[in-house]
This record gives C-alpha cells, sequence and structure tokens, in this order.
C-alpha cells in the first residue's frame, strides 16, 4: 500500500503536467482541468512513476466500475487483469507497468479487465510515460479503449456502432461544452488531447482555418502540425467537393444551427481516400459570438468497405438465384432442341438441303447450350467434379492454352509458391476460369503487355467482407498491364452479360464463370484495377484438409452397352426432353418407360420388375425421392 506521502504528491505532479502540457498562458486551475478531461469521449488515467493512481476521468471510472482511491489505488494490481485467452495478467506484465519500467509507450497490447461485480471488459491500452523538462520519469498517462462489443457477433457489432454513435455524439456535445467554457485555451487543448489518437480533434477560426492539431489529426490525415495549422480546412476535401461548396456549407450549417455531421470521403496528405464521419460543432463566447468550431472526425473506411461488400454480395446473391432459374429453365429447353436435331440430323442423307439447315441450327444450339453452362457456374447451379488438386499443377497444364489465348504479343510469367496448399475445387472449371481471364486480359493490353500468374498461401482475418470468412486460402490471381477499369465497370463486371466491348466482341461471361467457379469452391473473387494501370483478379479457394490426387481420371473406357433388348426408366420433369430422350433410346431399340418425378418412379420400379437401367436427366429428381 502506498504511503499517503504518495497521495499528496498528486497535486504536485499535476503541475508538472500542466507545465509539460502546456506551452503558454495562465495555467489551468485542478477543477478545470478534471472536467476538461472528463468531457472527452475516452477512459483516461495518469500515475505517478511508482504506478499510483494520481488522476481518473469519469469515462476511467466507468470502464473500471470502481473509483479509485487516488494515492492508495494502483491500476495494474487494483482490478484482476487477463490476457485475451483468460489467462491472469501478473502486475509486472500489464501495459501500463511495462511502460513506466521501460520507460517506454505501450501500444496494440489486448487486456481483460474484472470488475468488482464480476463483469469483465475487454480493452485496449495506450500507456505513455511522462518525463519533465529535465527529462526524469515523473509518472504515466494511460488511455483505454473498450473494444468488450467488438467480440460479439455481426449483429453485435453493428448495435456497438450504434450505440458507439450516440457515445461519440454526447461525448463531442461534452467536448463542444467544455471548450465554450475555455476558448481561451485553445492552444492548451491542443496540448492536452495528443494522447486520443483514433479520433481526430482540432479546432478552426470563424473562417474556417486549422488552430490546433491533435496526433490523431496528424494519424489519421498524414499532416504534422506545422503543415496544417493556418491552412483552410477544405484541404481535406476531393476537388469536385470544394468546386461544389461542400466545405462551405458544412460551416454555414454548424454557424446557423450549432452542429453540422456528415459522413464522406475525405483527402489524406499522400491524395488517397478515406471514408470519414465529421462532426463541427459551433463554439460561442457568452456573448454569443462565433468564436471557432470544434471538429471531430473518425475513419470509417473499414466499416464502409465492409458494407460494401457486403451490399455487392448480396446483389450477385439476388443476381445469380434468376440467373440460375432462367439458365435451368433454358437449359431443358436447349436439350430437347440438341436432342431433337441431332435426331433429325441423323435421319437426313448427306446431300439433303434440309441436312445442311438442321447442322446450322445445331451448331447455333450448342453455342446456347455453353452460354447457359457459364450462367449455371455463375449462379452454382452447374455440377461441381470437385478433386483435391495442387493448383500449381492446373496452372502449369493451362500454360500453353494461356499463350495460344494471349498471342504472342503477351508475355506470360509464373509466379507460384512453392509449398503452396492443397485445396478442393473443379479442375475443368477452373481452367476455363484462367483461360477466360487470359482473354479479358488480352483484349484489355490490346495483344501485347505482361501477363503473370500467382498462387500464394493466405490467412484472411478481421473485416474481410461479407464473402470470404476468416480462414486458411489458396490465393491465385492474374495481373495485366492493361487499360484498366473504372470504379463503375469493377462493381459490374462479374454480372453475367455486363461487358464494355463492342458488340460482338463478347459474351459478358467470362468474368461471371470466374466468380461463379470461386463461389462453387468455397470462396471468392476480387478485382483491383487503375485505370492505365492495369487489372488484378484474385481468386480466393479455401484449403483443402487431404492431400491433392497423384492422378486425375481422363477418359476411361466404358465397355459399351450392346443396343436393344433392355427395358429402360426415363426419369424427367420436363416433358419436351422426355419425350426426346425417349424418342433416341427407341431409335437404339431400347424399351422405354417414363416417370416424371421420383416417387413416380418409385412406383414404376415396384410394378414393373424388368427394369435393366434407370435414365435420369437430373440428379435432383432422385435425391428428391
Amino acid at each position: 500500500m502506498a504511503s499517503l506521502e504518495t497521495a499528496s504528491q498528486s497535486s504536485t505532479f499535476l503541475n508538472i503536467m500542466f507545465d509539460q502540457l502546456f506551452s503558454r498562458g495562465t495555467q489551468l486551475s485542478e477543477d478545470q482541468f478534471r472536467r476538461l478531461l472528463d468531457a472527452l469521449p475516452v477512459a483516461i488515467y495518469t500515475t505517478d512513476p511508482a504506478g499510483w493512481i494520481t488522476f481518473s476521468n469519469e469515462a476511467a471510472i466507468e470502464l473500471a466500475g470502481r473509483e479509485p482511491e487516488l494515492g492508495r489505488d494502483r491500476w495494474c494490481v487494483t482490478w484482476r487483469l487477463f490476457r485475451p485467452e483468460g489467462t491472469p495478467l501478473h502486475h509486472d506484465e500489464c501495459p501500463m507497468a511495462v511502460a513506466l519500467k521501460e520507460g517506454r509507450p505501450v501500444r496494440g497490447v489486448e487486456a481483460i479487465l474484472e470488475r468488482p461485480d464480476g463483469t469483465r471488459v475487454h480493452f485496449l491500452p495506450y500507456p505513455t510515460p511522462l518525463y519533465d523538462a529535465a527529462g526524469k520519469l515523473i509518472g504515466g498517462v494511460n488511455m483505454l479503449v473498450d473494444i468488450t462489443e467488438q467480440k460479439h457477433a455481426e449483429q453485435a457489432i453493428q448495435q456497438l456502432n450504434e450505440t458507439l454513435e450516440q457515445r461519440v455524439e454526447e461525448r463531442t456535445r461534452q467536448v463542444t461544452e467544455a471548450l465554450s467554457e475555455l476558448r481561451a485555451s485553445e492552444a492548451r487543448f491542443r496540448m492536452l488531447v495528443q494522447g486520443v489518437i483514433d479520433y481526430a480533434i482540432f479546432m478552426l477560426d470563424p473562417n474556417g482555418f486549422v488552430t490546433n492539431w491533435n496526433s490523431g489529426a496528424a494519424r489519421i490525415k498524414g499532416y504534422a502540425a506545422e503543415e496544417i495549422v493556418g491552412r483552410h480546412f477544405s484541404q481535406f476535401y476531393s476537388e469536385d467537393d470544394r468546386q461544389r461548396g461542400v466545405p462551405k456549407r458544412a460551416l454555414e450549417t454548424a454557424r446557423r444551427t450549432g452542429r453540422f455531421e456528415a459522413e464522406g470521403w475525405r483527402v489524406r496528405k499522400d491524395g488517397t481516400k478515406f471514408w470519414a464521419n465529421v462532426v463541427i460543432d459551433a463554439i460561442r463566447d457568452d456573448d454569443g459570438r462565433l468564436v471557432g468550431f470544434a471538429k471531430v472526425t473518425r475513419d470509417l473506411t473499414e466499416r464502409k468497405t465492409a458494407e460494401e461488400q457486403r451490399r455487392q454480395a448480396q446483389k450477385m446473391e439476388a443476381v445469380g438465384q434468376l440467373t440460375g432459374g432462367v439458365a435451368h429453365d433454358f437449359n431443358n429447353l436447349l436439350t430437347a432442341i440438341i436432342g431433337n436435331l441431332e435426331m433429325l440430323v441423323n435421319r437426313l442423307p448427306d446431300g439433303d438441303p434440309g441436312r445442311r439447315y438442321a447442322e446450322g441450327a445445331l451448331r447455333a444450339a450448342a453455342r446456347g447450350s455453353r452460354m447457359t453452362e457459364q450462367l449455371l457456374v455463375f449462379s452454382r447451379r452447374q455440377e461441381v467434379r470437385a478433386e483435391v488438386v495442387n493448383i500449381n499443377d492446373l496452372v502449369r497444364e493451362t500454360l500453353t492454352l494461356c499463350q495460344r489465348t494471349t498471342g504472342e504479343g503477351v508475355e506470360i510469367g509464373l509466379c507460384l509458391q512453392d509449398d503452396v496448399w492443397p485445396c478442393r475445387m473443379d479442375p475443368g472449371e477452373f481452367g476455363a476460369a484462367v483461360l477466360n481471364l487470359a482473354a479479358n486480359a488480352r483484349d484489355a493490353m490490346n495483344r501485347s503487355g505482361r501477363f503473370i500468374l500467382r498462387t500464394e498461401n493466405v490467412t484472411v482475418g478481421g473485416i474481410s467482407g461479407a464473402d470470404l470468412a476468416t480462414g486458411e486460402y489458396v490465393m491465385f490471381s492474374v495481373s495485366d498491364t492493361g487499360s484498366g477499369m473504372s470504379a463503375d465497370v469493377m462493381e459490374r463486371a462479374f454480372e453475367p452479360f455486363y461487358t464494355t466491348k463492342e458488340v460482338g466482341k463478347g459474351t459478358g461471361l467470362g468474368l461471371s464463370q470466374v466468380y461463379g467457379f470461386a463461389k462453387q469452391s468455397g470462396g471468392a473473387a476480387r478485382i483491383e484495377s487503375k485505370i492505365a494501370k492495369g487489372t488484378t483478379v484474385r481468386v480466393y479457394i479455401p484449403r483443402a484438409n487431404s492431400a491433392p490426387v497423384t492422378e486425375r481420371a481422363t477418359n476411361k473406357n466404358i465397355t459399351e452397352m450392346p443396343t436393344g433388348g433392355a427395358t429402360i426408366l426415363v426419369v424427367e420433369d420436363d416433358a419436351d426432353v422426355r419425350e426426346m430422350v425417349v424418342g433416341m433410346l427407341s431409335e437404339l431399340g431400347y424399351r422405354t418407360l417414363t416417370a416424371s418425378a421420383g416417387q413416380e418412379a418409385l412406383a414404376v420400379l415396384e410394378r414393373e420388375k424388368s427394369v435393366d437401367l434407370l435414365f435420369c436427366v437430373s440428379s435432383d429428381l432422385i435425391r428428391q425421392s
């Protein structure tokens, strides 16, 4: 237990902190300092060099579930701490203890705090040692971020976001009120909030020029304080937004109503964009005169990306269901058409003009059949012949066909990971996907450029989108140096029949087949592209637990069944297809029985004991029985 002398030193310690944190002007009173820290939306506490608590704000008291006794409580030992897996966290290993002992900030160490009532809180600490002007350690400051809700399922995360938004709104209001009371201490406030790194917190003068800058703003926006203080906040908006007057309207709204809040794309120093939640509050003095604006910005890019991927996955799922239904019905029609045309061609003599017309119709129907097969792959209704394979072997097998597809002007390169994991997929569909990607790359490069095929073991975790679960995958990618795609084209690239090529130059089904193959294999497909820079398509296939097969079945000899003399039961729900099959078998001399559904077929089998063979076009009918 610390001595009473430690407690009496807390006031002296706070004064030293004031000297460090505030660069000019009169010192804040301890009450003003407490009110300012209590207004911040994060848990903050300070300790002396030995780790005894000298201050904690309201958010820290709320997080811990108990108000510590200053000078008598030591944060690391007062509460029970645990590692994320649940094992106890020893005092010497707790982040604040490490920061004070080693004299360095500690970041990214997750821990669990057990409150006095037994409830547990997952949190991320950000302890930082503090030194006086002579370089002597005088204590530490810690910011605690509660991440308990992030451990819940997606629905809980969604609810947490709503709760956090409400808390941020309330905390922002409190910060605004505190800034109104401390309008003469803007520079001091800028120094005080340097420990807050997850929020960009800064102030604007009445004309919108930046007057101070915290470390969170530097991290999120990329500007150091000396680079941005004195510049207009419209610097963070895109050129289009500036031309449309978006920054000006934001300040006008805050000036008129007292508050402006919005989400949108903002620009970092390096030119990259991020999705931001922005709150601007007007700051007025006691006479109601506008003295400036308080601005809080959060980087929500990961959440925005996950929402966009979820929306895209839902759209593709709906398109797939519609496409699958149409393709399935159309495939039944083509099956009947092709079967009847084949019988017609066989009946007409070689010199008959009608045979030439029938053969032309048969070729057109066959092309339609190939298109429906691609649509069925996209909608994941095509029968899958999955095998556990080594993807490197398949890539090498397709290399010759890739070169023929792209032409001699395209240089093909391989970058294959040697110890690539086995994965389960349909080798035939994989080959078709590779050739479709090669054809797209050839057209994008105008038959001249580089085409790279790559394999890699990847582990996906965190926010990866609605269509790709956390786990281990084999990533296959193709990259080209072609013309690239715009954002609008990338968003629709996987849709069936969507193409930017001229009429007659493409069906728009190539990338749809790639997407369907990836989904059928239990993975996902992603596109990255920049105009005039090229395109990369990545296909993620889940890692298989078993070893790949050493040989794949190819053209096995099947004993030919003699024609005639057998009874065959034909099961098919489409009448035209059923009639076509019966016609073919009858021409071969077989006796046929028919059924339109699985239960009806079972009844026929019970009644007719002479059935030698069951013929079913759709395996679904057998599974239904």
